[in-house]
């Protein structure tokens, strides 16, 4: 069963409280499910932003604060619960990737997903950005799912510009991002320990 498998059976079954905790490890002990407000500038005068694996909305309280139109995009099931358990609406809800690809976007939001998917997965969705963005904003723990530094596949594509790589850590009590450190982002796609950073990509294609 694939990564994008197992994450569809799982939305289409389990409890919203198990989602929330699969999601958001530690909000069954507190933690709060809250949209995470970024640590970097992200481009002013945003239209429309894609909040790739949107899961169950938690972070559109925030892309609906800073952009005139917000599309979620995820699994089928976990859309389908989005539909109902979501706290904040936004414009769209779309499961159908091979679609909105072909759509443009002022920003692709991909918030603690692409190290759950799968290297060739992975890569082809970062291409897909690249064409359907000027920037991305990622962030994602380096050691993914399936053996490779996430920061390492963005460098292969060859599509992107990249910023310094924000080293984070999630506040316990808040869920928030407070910064621990900065690398290069040479430096961070190299690096072998498990860290969270946050990186703003800007396209090559568009």
């Amino acid at each position: 069963m694939s990564s994008q498998q197992e994450w569809g059976a799982f939305a289409a079954t389990a409890h919203p409280d198990d989602i929330r905790e699969k999601i958001l490890t530690g909000f069954k002990a507190g933690k709060p499910f809250t949209a995470h407000t970024p640590t970097i500038a992200l481009p002013p005068g945003l239209d429309r932003v894609l909040d790739f694996g949107c899961g169950l909305g938690r972070n559109f309280p925030y892309l609906t604060s800073i952009a005139r139109s917000v599309t979620g995009f995820d699994l089928p099931p976990m859309i389908a619960r989005c539909r109902t358990l979501a706290t904040q609406k936004v414009d769209r809800l779309d499961d159908d990737w091979t679609r909105l690809r072909d759509e443009r976007f002022d920003l692709v939001f991909a918030s603690l997903v692409l190290q759950h998917i799968e290297t060739d997965a992975c890569v082809s969705y970062l291409h897909d950005f690249a064409r359907m963005a000027p920037a991305v904003n990622l962030f994602t723990r380096t050691d993914g799912d399936f053996g490779r530094n996430v920061l390492d596949l963005v460098a292969e594509t060859g599509a992107y510009d990249c910023g310094p790589c924000i080293e984070v850590e999630q506040d316990p009590h808040t869920s928030q991002l407070v910064v621990v450190g900065q690398a290069a982002f040479d430096d961070a796609r190299r690096d072998t320990a498990s860290r969270h950073y946050e990186v703003l990509l800007r396209s090559r294609v568009t």
